[in-house]
């Protein structure tokens, strides 16, 4: 497992400037809006222009050094842009896919409150009322078309979003919220892609960061933390996710499935970037050391120097990833103490409640060490001299050493595995 080193301002200020540098490049020359991938040629909503407007808001709350960079990025531009995209039901189409739905509506409104928070207008008005037209009032899910075919999990998880937002109908949201929990997986409290698709750490973590946007009470997805915490890779990192639907449009059109990578990293980072519990702090600290450390290309040419790769697609460098990641690093930037003594006493406190952790899940392990030194020390002969003084010294004195040390061994292993119980007595009470 990899050292955890929290990064200092100077790392992060340098590999949030790179991104922001990238980003800045990769716009459609002479206008205000970006491709899904660096080096395309056509303007796409979803997975460019609303991922990089989002980064762009962030780059800019972390401070004059970043922000200056993005000083001729036209934000007014890319709004009057965005709003060309919408149709007359209200619904936004982008280039990236044959439809125009949910889940591009969600994030254009969401792009639109990065740009100007709680200025309503027609087309937030329009885009809200389509999106409750894909609504089920029945049970609260929420497909990626009016039609209702194949509720699924991140259609209602950017709906829930955007009407947090926009501060858009609290009935409609319980609702959502009430589909979501009850769509949870019982054994890993995740969530797939869908009601009966196998849970992963990405879906999860989109449900996760549209409860918080809806300030659901943190009892109501602490499990689902959990599951999230439990996913990450030794790296640092976790798995990414493909979303896969179709739509009633689709069976008259070329494209007969559409699909959607999801970041886990980017995603699950986002969503425990603001939970103050030592796990979801620690948990992302090695996504940030994965992410700033080693993932993210700092040399070569223009084309990826600042940006990520997906997978192993190193030739490709998508705009909704890096802008994605830019989220996630600046959200958990933000939520750190300022530097100094808050921020020291942070990472003292989380390191000693890790240590602790080690320690209460190894507890079957320490107490059977201690009651084995404590047996070996009551078997040791003191009467005999010889090579065991020339090793250890008096017999006597070894074995009181021994018996103690084992005896302390096997008490602080007991005691860790009562705590231990409780609190996985506390969890199951949880899930009940």
């Amino acid at each position: 497992m990899p050292k955890r080193r929290w990064p200092t301002e100077v790392e992060l200020n340098e590999r949030l400037a790179l991104a922001a540098t990238w980003l800045k490049r990769h716009r459609i020359a002479g206008q205000q809006v970006w491709p899904v991938s660096a080096g395309g040629a056509e303007a796409s909503l979803w997975g460019g222009t609303v991922d990089a407007v989002c980064a762009v808001a962030a780059l800019r709350r972390c401070g004059r050094q970043i922000a200056s960079i993005l000083d001729d990025v036209d934000l007014g531009a890319t709004k009057r842009w965005i709003k060309t995209r919408q149709n007359k039901d209200g619904s936004f189409r982008s280039g990236e896919f044959a439809f125009a739905g949910a889940e591009p509506t969600a994030w254009a409104l969401i792009a639109l409150y990065e740009i100007a928070p709680d200025t309503r207008s027609r087309e937030i008005e329009n885009g809200l009322a389509f999106l409750e037209s894909c609504i089920d009032v029945r049970d609260g899910s929420v497909a990626s078309a009016p039609d209702g075919e194949l509720p699924r999990t991140m259609p209602s998880a950017l709906t829930l979003w955007a009407f947090a937002l926009w501060r858009h109908r609290d009935d409609l949201q319980d609702n959502i919220v009430s589909y979501l929990l009850r769509c949870q997986d019982n054994a890993s409290h995740g969530w797939g892609v869908t009601s009966s698709a196998r849970p992963n750490p990405g879906t999860t973590a989109q449900v996760l960061v549209a409860f918080q946007a809806a300030r659901v009470p943190s009892e109501a997805f602490q499990l689902a933390v959990e599951y999230v915490v439990k996913q990450q890779r030794d790296s640092g990192r976790w798995p990414n996710s493909l979303d896969e639907w179709h739509t009633a449009q689709d069976r008259t059109s070329l494209q007969l499935t559409n699909k959607c990578a999801n970041s886990g990293t980017a995603w699950c980072l986002l969503a425990l970037a603001k939970l103050e519990d030592h796990r979801s702090r620690t948990a992302c600290l090695r996504a940030v050391q994965f992410l700033i450390g080693g993932d993210q290309t700092i040399s070569g040419p223009n084309l990826v120097r600042g940006s990520w790769a997906l997978w192993d697609d190193g030739a490709h460098r998508h705009i909704w990833l890096t802008g994605q990641i830019v989220v996630a690093v600046a959200a958990w930037r933000s939520a750190l103490p300022p530097a100094g003594l808050r921020r020291e006493g942070m990472r003292l406190t989380n390191g000693l409640l890790t240590v602790l952790d080690f320690v209460v899940n190894r507890a079957p392990l320490i107490s059977t060490l201690g009651v084995l030194g404590a047996v070996v020390a009551l078997t040791i002969d003191t009467a005999g001299t010889g090579l065991r003084d020339q090793l250890v010294g008096s017999g006597v004195t070894f074995r009181q050493s021994l018996l103690t040390s084992g005896l302390a061994t096997a008490m602080l292993g007991a005691v860790s595995w009562v705590y231990r119980g409780a609190r996985n007595w506390r969890s199951r009470r949880r899930r009940e």
